[in-house]
């Protein structure tokens, strides 16, 4: 049951290369998206791929070397516990991406 005014999450987006923003927070909502950090909101990574925010979008790291560095940066977060995700309800996470 979809949660709030958000479209029900499709589960398999590996197909995809551009998902908009309430996608990406419905997919958040329900555990499926790994923020860079709790202060980075620029990155998630979901379905096994990073995605970028870009013009109210979200945009897939397509380049196998990019999404490497990405993991590497989000290991040495999480090593330091800035990792752990959205920081309540005030974070940045939940309203970024809503405004160009």
């Amino acid at each position: 049951m979809p949660t709030g005014n958000f479209p029900p999450v499709r589960p398999d987006v590996s197909a995809l290369t551009e998902m908009t923003h309430e996608a990406m927070v419905a997919r958040w909502q329900q555990g499926l998206v790994t923020p860079m950090s709790s202060t980075i909101n620029t990155f998630a990574k979901t379905d096994g791929s990073w995605w970028t925010v870009s013009q109210g979008a979200w945009q897939r790291v397509q380049q196998a070397e990019r999404n490497e560095r990405l993991d590497y940066h989000h290991d040495r977060f999480e090593s330091v516990c800035q990792a752990k995700g959205p920081a309540g309800t005030n974070s940045q996470w939940v309203v970024f991406g809503q405004s160009a």
